[in-house]
Formats: C-alpha cells, sequence, structure tokens
C-alpha cells in the first residue's frame, strides 16, 4: 500500500523512468555498504561512477552558486563589482550568502541519484536506507537525540569552560533573517552532504570490497578532504565525524541518523554564532583548538552512543529485505 502510494505521487512519468534504468536486482540480506554488489556490478563501473561524482560535484556546485549570486546581484541593482557581491555572499556576511553556498551543495542528491540510477542501475532509494526509502519516523526519533545530545554537552563544556560560562547573548545585524534562512537551506545542505559521502561513496566503494570499514574510512577521508584545511585538529575532528557517521550508517541501515547528527550540529553552529557573534565568523574558521576538537569529537561520540542503543530498542532494518541481523564490522 505505502509503495503504490509513493508510486501514485511521482508520477507515471517517473515511476516509468525509474522502472526503465533501475533493472539491477539489490542482493538479499546484505547491510548498507553492500547494496550496489548487484548480479552485474563490475569495478570499473564503481570506480567510473566515483570519479565522475567527485568531478560532477567540483564543477556543477560552483557553477550552481555563482548562478544564484549572479540573480542576487542583478535582483539587488547590480550594485559594484559582481566579484565583490559575490565574495561577500559565499563569505555568508549576507542571508542570502547561505542560499548561495548551500544550493550547490544540495547539487549532490541529484547528482548521487542519477549515479545510482543510469551507472549501477539501482532503484534511487536504496541511497536512503536498506528498506529503499528513507525511515522518516526513525529520522525524526535520530534528530531529535541529535539536537538533545548535542545541548547537553554544549552545556557541560559551557559550564567547565575556564574563568566560568558565559550566556552572553550579542546577536549580529540581522541575525532573524539569518536564522530564517539557515533554518530552511541548512538541512538540505547538510541531508546532500550525507547522501553523497555517507552514501553514494560508501555504496560505490563497498560494492569494491566487501569489509563495511573500507567504505566508512575512504568516504570519510574524501569527506575530510573536501572540507578543505591544513589544521590537524580540525582535520581529525572532521575525519572522526565521517567515521562515525558512517559507522552509524551501517549499524542502523541507512542515512537518517548520520543526516540528523549533521543537521544537529550545523542548525546549531550557525544559530549559535548568529546570537553570539556572526556566521561569517563560522564561516571563516580554518583551524580550531585541540581542545574544541576534543569536545567536537566528544559530542559525536555520545551521540554515536545514544543512536546505538536507541537501536537495539527501535531495531531499524539493518539488510536489505528487512532482515534483521545484525551486520558485521570486524
Amino acid at each position: 500500500m505505502a509503495d503504490s502510494k509513493r508510486r501514485r505521487i511521482a508520477g507515471p512519468v517517473e515511476a516509468s523512468f525509474t522502472a526503465r534504468h533501475a533493472t539491477e536486482k539489490v542482493p538479499v540480506g546484505v547491510d548498507y555498504t553492500q547494496v550496489l554488489r548487484t548480479p552485474n556490478a563490475s569495478p570499473a563501473a564503481s570506480l567510473m561512477g566515483v570519479m565522475l561524482g567527485l568531478l560532477t560535484f567540483m564543477v556543477l556546485t560552483p557553477l550552481v552558486s555563482q548562478a544564484m549570486a549572479a540573480l542576487y546581484w542583478l535582483a539587488t541593482g547590480r550594485p559594484g563589482e559582481f566579484t565583490d557581491t559575490y565574495r561577500s555572499l559565499v563569505a555568508y556576511e549576507v542571508p542570502f550568502g547561505l542560499v548561495v553556498g548551500h544550493a550547490g551543495l544540495a547539487m549532490l542528491i541529484p547528482i548521487s541519484i542519477v549515479l545510482v540510477l543510469l551507472i549501477h542501475r539501482v532503484r534511487p532509494g536504496y541511497l536512503s536506507s536498506v528498506s529503499g526509502h528513507i525511515r522518516w519516523r526513525w529520522f525524526f526519533l535520530t534528530l531529535a537525540l541529535g539536537f538533545a545530545a548535542l545541548w547537553l554537552v554544549l552545556l557541560v563544556q559551557n559550564l567547565t569552560m575556564p574563568g566560568g560560562p558565559n550566556w552572553a547573548i550579542t546577536p549580529q545585524a540581522g541575525a532573524l533573517w539569518f536564522i530564517l534562512v539557515m533554518l530552511v537551506t541548512t538541512p538540505i545542505q547538510a541531508a546532500a552532504e550525507e547522501y553523497f559521502f555517507r552514501g553514494y561513496l560508501m555504496q560505490s566503494l563497498g560494492s569494491l570490497v566487501a569489509s563495511p570499514w573500507f567504505g566508512i574510512v575512504v568516504s570519510a577521508a574524501v569527506f575530510t578532504l573536501f572540507h578543505a584545511s591544513t589544521n590537524l585538529a580540525l582535520v581529525l575532528d572532521r575525519f572522526a565525524f565521517g567515521v562515525l557517521a558512517g559507522w552509524l550508517v551501517v549499524r542502523t541501515g541507512g542515512l537518517e541518523a548520520a543526516i540528523g547528527a549533521h543537521i544537529a550540529n550545523n542548525v546549531s553552529a550557525f544559530g549559535l554564532a548568529a546570537l553570539t557573534s556572526s556566521m561569517a565568523e563560522v564561516k571563516a574558521i580554518t583551524e580550531v583548538t585541540w581542545a574544541a576538537a576534543a569536545w567536537d569529537v566528544g559530542r559525536f561520540a555520545f551521540f554515536a552512543l545514544l543512536i546505538w542503543l536507541l537501536a537495539r530498542g527501535y531495531r531499524p532494518a539493518t539488510v536489505t529485505l528487512g532482515l534483521s541481523r545484525t551486520p558485521t564490522l570486524g
């Protein structure tokens, strides 16, 4: 009944296009990283998909961001040079800058869908979970837990700060508009990164090597490289997030928990910045202290532990066709 409703909503054209191209059968009883190990899967197709994905990402993302910036520049009466406007937008100095930056990253979702459908010939719904679709109730549970875990650790961090806690609120100019735009665009940006890095990359790499850890570690490394930084503490911080998010994807059978953690982290970071300094300052961060990195990793690990405990009771499907065995991460 649920599948028929989704087909009616999607429309006959979309449904027939997907059916025409999604000709490969997903193997039965495999974990999330093994979904693309279909009967006709080949290492060449997986490697080509990874390369196409990364190249398309590097080309399409800046083009979309520049197009959005150009529309803003024209709509505001062409103030000064376009390059100055674009620089201000991507630095998040004005609220529309979040649209510019996040619209480019949002392209990771259609990129991932096209690669899975046309390169691997698999129904794109398996990017969301081993059930073939996003499990909305599970997603909202993990999202709520993501915010709760993050804010609990932030509270402890603030209370134990040298010199005592700091509760000062000093909103940046236009904070309300920044926050409103952020609440609309940031969840899309966070989900898009998860669909590509923890979704497509982990599944494509998983079709090459049977161990889930190969996809987890390599996708985390690529994720870290694309968040370019030469600060070792920040590099390890982002790599740790990638590994923990990938581990959760395998342990829970889908992207929901990773997306929840990513949304909670980014919304909280930008929201706090708008209320205490500015979003531009957060966007400009290129290095962190080891103490700050340790707190970040601690938050991610605490969230992962809570999700693992929640999953033991909720029991989301962890392998294809809803089988309940726990995948091996050894």
